[in-house]
């Protein structure tokens, strides 16, 4: 209730700034802000009724997917009204040590609210579904010459609840990893947000995902229920069991702190998954040791890990794989135009792309679903295309 009551002091917060400045302004475009503001407050007012009146499954698509949409209008609401804040403080400082009247508060502030509005609403209508392909050649020491020029493709954090009323737009994008022809689909978690019931009937969308020698993925720090509201541990045993079932059912192998090892090319090939729990920055992870201690040092070796700060964790076991693959950190479904940059490096130093270390390669994808915001903001969803080479 905390946030709903926070949200709800920045609307009225915005309306005291844009009724105050715009008072003395041109009546059209006052009467088009403050007409545009209603539309933001009325939005603002229906989720909260649809979200606190709703007394279904919580963790049914379209209740989820409402949580993310009032992220979205929550973002609004604080970016605008301190952006507006900020700015009526500076030009009131700023008066005051020049000793001239304020001016100009009305139309910045329209200024402001108009491209927070229009930001928050092409990320939300536009750029969280407007997936693209990344494709990265990645050079393996010691790869085998027969597996040089092999096509894997990664996913991560589809938070499948998120893409509700947009399933179309996930199934398009399952086909055309189909037709990218890969040799191998990862899947490095977080399916859902709150619980297995996100699931609905996407598992017939992501069996469109198909890859010559199989489909495999691990859980993420959301799979296992833990973020569900009145969480119990019935509830999560329950949750696992069909985050398990939805999962195969999606045709991907489950590996929950295990490994395989599968023969394409000729060549044996070691896919091991470490499971991800905890929340936010406290997060724990599976036994790498279990895992990977058992595989030969001389068998080529893909590890799934949702999280990438557990990366080099995985030296307990006595050996780094050769190939890690990670998700989790959505790049903060927001970054700088142009540059890249995203504030998810101010937590994590390694939050996308690819990384080395002693001879080891991690890869980190920014994921194609949302959570806390139904919005991507020069962050777009995407679907990563690796080719393996020899040195």
């Amino acid at each position: 209730m905390f946030y709903y009551l926070t949200l709800l002091f920045a609307d009225l917060l915005l309306w005291f700034i844009l009724l105050r400045d715009l008072k003395e302004r041109n009546k059209i475009l006052r009467l088009v802000i403050l007409a545009l503001k209603a539309v933001v407050s009325a939005l603002f007012i229906y989720l909260f009724f649809r979200i606190t009146l709703y007394k279904g499954e919580f963790a049914d698509p379209a209740n989820a997917f409402r949580q993310i949409q009032m992220g979205a209008i929550g973002i609004l609401l604080l970016t605008a009204s301190s952006a507006c804040l900020l700015l009526t403080v500076i030009i009131r400082l700023t008066s005051a040590a020049l000793k001239r009247r304020h001016r100009g508060n009305g139309l910045a502030s329209s200024i402001i609210f108009i491209l927070v509005v229009l930001l928050v609403a092409d990320g939300y209508f536009r750029q969280r579904l407007d997936i693209r392909t990344v494709r990265e050649e990645v050079t393996i020491e010691n790869l085998d010459p027969a597996l040089d020029g092999m096509k894997i493709a990664l996913i991560a954090d589809l938070h499948i609840s998120s893409w509700h009323g947009s399933y179309g737009r996930l199934e398009r994008a399952m086909t055309a990893i189909t037709g990218e022809k890969p040799d191998l689909l990862f899947n490095t978690g977080d399916f859902i947000t709150y619980g297995w019931q996100e699931f609905g009937s996407s598992d017939t969308i992501l069996r469109k995902a198909r890859a010559a020698a199989g489909a495999f993925a691990v859980e993420g720090n959301h799979d296992d229920g833990t973020y569900y509201p009145g969480y119990d541990e019935e509830y999560g045993r329950i949750c696992r069991q069909m985050v398990k079932h939805k999962t195969e059912a999606s045709g991907y192998t489950l590996l929950r702190d295990t490994a395989l090892v599968i023969r394409h090319r000729g060549r044996d090939i070691a896919v091991a998954g470490v499971i991800t729990h905890g929340h936010r920055l406290d997060m724990s992870y599976g036994n790498f040791e279990q895992v990977l201690a058992p595989l030969p040092d001389s068998i080529f070796t893909i590890l799934l890990l949702h999280d990438p700060a557990g990366w080099l964790m995985s030296s307990v076991s006595g050996r780094l794989p050769h190939l890690t693959l990670s998700g989790h950190t959505h790049g903060f479904q927001a970054g700088l135009p142009v540059t890249g940059w995203s504030p998810s490096a101010l937590v994590q130093e390694r939050w996308q792309g690819l990384h080395e270390f002693r001879g080891s390669r991690l890869y980190v994808t920014t994921g194609l679903g949302t959570m806390g915001m139904a919005v991507r903001l020069f962050m777009p969803p995407e679907i990563v295309i690796l080719t393996l080479r020899t040195p």
